[in-house]
């Protein structure tokens, strides 16, 4: 079946973003080349100014691609009868996910450079608005707040403030991990990301 024009622009516009991903993640965003990424996708330098407008703007996008992705893996645990373990381990696992999958490498290379980005230029950051690890620990905070500590529902649920402290605790120790999976992937189980994350409820006693 033809693609039609809009379904043509948004394949391109996905492509182009996987491309970025790709050569920020190989060479920093700094030093990674619009030519060099309309080259993996064959097409034109002016594709990327039609689609995205700039540089700063494909780099939004890819931002936004990689919020959108724990959105989607996390999506299951927005149920709300399910208790602040089961978010726990929900979270492990998707983590893990994330970690295991088959570009997870060329991934967490583009974060650790945008990271280096960010601390060198800050009106990236301004224009990035909030970086991939503030959208992260919003999204676990949301999936955190106002669920059952115990197994009894009628017990206490965790408070706004009590979830962004475990989120932000959360972020850490799931990026470490996230880390030694690329290092030392044979050294990491599922396992090792799902009691990790359900150990912080213990944080809370």
């Amino acid at each position: 079946m033809r693609l039609t024009r809009a379904e043509t622009r948004q394949r391109k516009r996905e492509s182009l973003i996987d491309a970025a991903i790709a050569e920020i993640a190989a060479k920093g965003y700094a030093a990674a080349r619009l030519d060099d990424i309309a080259d993996r996708v064959d097409v034109t330098i002016g594709s990327i100014y039609s689609i995205f407008g700039s540089k700063q703007q494909l780099l939004v996008a890819v931002v936004d691609r990689l919020g959108t992705e724990l959105i989607s893996a996390t999506a299951d645990l927005e149920d709300p009868e399910l208790s602040l373990d089961q978010v726990l381990r929900g979270i492990g696992t998707a983590w893990f996910s994330a970690a295991t999958a088959p570009l997870a490498r060329q991934a967490f290379a583009f974060e650790m450079e945008l990271l280096s980005t960010v601390l060198r230029d800050q009106s990236i950051n301004s224009v990035l608005g909030e970086t991939f690890s503030a959208r992260d620990h919003a999204r676990l905070s949301q999936l955190l707040t106002d669920r059952a500590v115990t197994e009894d529902p009628t017990g206490p649920r965790t408070t706004t403030d009590q979830a962004r402290h475990l989120a932000l605790i959360l972020t850490a120790w799931m990026t470490g991990l996230a880390q030694q999976a690329q290092l030392i992937p044979e050294a990491l189980q599922e396992d090792d990301f799902v009691r990790s994350a359900a150990a912080a409820v213990t944080l809370l006693r």
